[in-house]
C-alpha cells in the first residue's frame, strides 16, 4: 500500500500524520520550514510570550501604583524576540521528536502541492494511498500604497522588528489586533488601532466593554479605512479615512493583523472558493477522491484545537472510519490583561452577568474594578446553553464547561461542585446561584 502523503505540518498536518502512523499507516509528512506551522512559528505562541511580557509589566505598573513596587521594568523588545524564538526553537525540537517517535518520515525544507491527480513532492509527482493538504495559511496584507514599505510589519514579521516603535499604527479590528494593541501600548509605545468596522463584532458586548477598557491608552479608530502607508524608504505615518475625512497619523511602525490568506495555490484540480479556502465536507473530504484537507487552507475558525480535531477526522477517514466533524460548541478566547473566553451552542438564551472575583492574579485589580466578570446563559428549558469570562485565567473554566453545555449540562449540574479557594473565576457560583434562585 503506498503511504499517505501529508501536505504541512502545522497542528492539523501533524496530528493527522501521527495518528496514521499510530494505526500503523506508512505516512510521509512535507512541510517546508519547521514543523509547527502558524501557530508555533507566528501565532499563538508569539501572542502567548510578547502577552506574558506585557502582562508583567503591566502588573508592576499597577503595583508601583500603589506603592507596593518602588519602580515598574520597561521592556528591551529586541531582547524579548530573541528569547522568543529560542523557545519556539526548543518547542519545535519537542514537536520534531515526537513526529518521527510516532512513526512518521518528515521531510524538511521542500515545497509540496497537488497537481489535480497525485501529490506533487520537490517538482516530482508521487503515488499515495491518500492525500492530505494541511497547508495553512498567512497574514492578509491591504492593498494600499506604501504597504511594501519598511516598517510594515505582519505576524509573520513581527520578529525582525529592530526594537520597539515609539508610535505603531495597528490595523485590524479583530482578536489579534486587539492583542497586539494592548501588547504594544503595555510595553510604553503610542498605538493607533484602525478598524474598518466595529472593534470585536462578533464577541459578546460584555467581553467589548471590558477590553474597550483594557484598553484605555489605545486610540482606536473605528469604521475608519487605511487609504496609504506614507514616508519614503520607511514608514513615517499613515493617512486614515472615516466619517468622510482624511487624517494623517505619525507612526514609525505598522503592524497588519487584517486575516489570514489560504495557502491552496500550489492545489490543482480541487474546488475552491473565491478566496482560494478548499471546500471540503465533514468528513474533511475535498472534491477529489481520496484527498482531504483540514486546518486553515480550508477557511475559518482559524483555531489551533479545530485544526487538530480536523486533522483527527481526516485520518479517520483514511483508515476506513465514517467520522464526523462536530463543532457545536467551540471555545474560543483571546489574552489582554485578562483572558476572554467564551463558548455558546447556539440557542436561544437569556444571560446574566456578575463582575469577577478576586483571586489569584487579580487582587490588586479590586481598587481599578478590573477583576473581570462571568456571564452564564440559560435556555428555556433550564439548561446552560453558554458562558463567557473575563478573567486572569478565564480560559480554563470555559473550555472544560464548553464540553459539559456540549453534553447537556443542566443548571444544576454544579450543584455538588467544589472549587479550589481561592479563584478568580466567577462561573461556577453565578451557575449555582442561578440554579438555587430558578423560577
Amino acid at each position: 500500500m503506498d503511504p499517505v502523503t501529508v501536505i504541512g505540518g502545522g497542528p492539523a498536518g501533524r496530528i493527522a500524520a501521527m495518528h496514521l502512523a499510530s494505526a500503523g499507516r506508512q505516512v510521509r509528512l512535507v512541510e517546508r520550514r519547521t514543523l509547527g506551522g502558524q501557530c508555533l512559528l507566528y501565532g499563538c505562541m508569539l501572542v502567548n510570550a510578547l502577552n506574558d511580557a506585557a502582562r508583567t509589566v503591566a502588573n508592576a505598573r499597577r503595583l508601583a501604583s500603589l506603592h507596593a513596587l518602588a519602580e515598574a521594568p520597561t521592556i528591551d523588545l529586541r531582547g524579548l524576540l530573541d528569547a522568543t524564538a529560542g523557545i519556539q526553537a526548543t518547542i519545535t525540537g519537542v514537536l520534531e521528536a515526537e513526529t518521527e517517535e510516532a512513526g512518521v518520515e518528515v521531510i524538511r525544507g521542500i515545497s509540496a502541492g497537488f497537481d489535480g491527480a497525485r501529490a506533487v513532492i520537490d517538482g516530482r509527482t508521487v503515488d499515495s494511498g491518500a492525500v492530505i493538504i494541511a497547508t495553512g495559511s498567512r497574514p492578509a496584507l491591504p492593498t494600499v500604497p506604501g504597504i511594501t514599505r519598511e516598517g510594515v510589519y505582519t505576524a509573520a514579521t513581527l520578529a525582525s522588528m529592530p526594537s520597539l516603535p515609539e508610535r505603531c499604527v495597528i490595523v485590524g479590528g479583530g482578536v489579534q489586533a486587539v492583542e497586539f494593541a494592548y501588547i504594544f501600548a503595555a510595553f510604553g509605545s503610542g498605538v493607533d488601532l484602525v478598524v474598518r468596522s466595529e472593534l470585536l463584532r462578533r464577541v459578546d458586548p460584555l467581553l467589548v466593554r471590558l477590553a474597550r477598557k483594557e484598553l484605555g491608552g489605545v486610540r482606536i479608530h473605528e469604521s475608519t479605512d487605511l487609504v496609504s502607508v506614507d514616508g519614503g524608504r520607511s514608514v513615517e505615518g499613515v493617512t486614515l479615512r472615516g466619517e468622510g475625512r482624511e487624517e494623517s497619523v505619525p507612526a514609525d511602525a505598522v503592524l497588519c493583523a487584517v486575516g489570514l490568506r489560504p495557502n491552496s495555490e500550489q492545489c490543482a484540480g480541487l474546488e475552491r472558493r473565491k478566496n482560494g479556502t478548499i471546500v471540503v465536507n465533514d468528513r474533511m473530504q475535498t472534491s477529489v477522491p481520496g484527498v482531504y484537507a483540514c486546518g486553515d487552507v480550508i477557511g475559518p475558525p482559524y483555531l489551533t484545537p479545530v485544526a487538530r480535531e480536523e486533522g483527527r477526522v481526516a485520518a479517520r477517514n483514511i483508515l476506513g472510519e465514517a467520522a464526523r466533524l462536530d463543532l457545536r460548541v467551540v471555545p474560543q478566547g483571546f489574552s489582554l490583561g485578562n483572558q476572554y473566553a467564551w463558548a455558546h451552542d447556539g440557542s436561544t438564551s437569556t444571560s446574566v452577568s456578575i463582575p469577577g472575583p478576586a483571586g489569584p492574579d487579580s487582587f490588586f485589580a479590586v481598587p481599578s474594578r478590573e477583576t473581570g466578570a462571568a456571564k452564564v446563559f440559560v435556555d428555556d428549558g433550564g439548561r446552560v446553553a453558554g458562558v463567557a469570562a473575563v478573567a486572569p485565567d478565564a480560559s480554563l473554566p470555559v473550555m472544560y464547561l464548553a464540553e459539559l453545555i456540549r453534553r447537556g449540562l443542566p443548571l444544576d449540574g454544579l450543584e455538588e461542585f467544589m472549587e479550589i479557594h481561592p479563584t478568580a473565576d466567577g462561573l461556577h457560583g453565578l451557575i449555582r446561584y442561578l440554579a438555587e434562585h430558578r423560577g
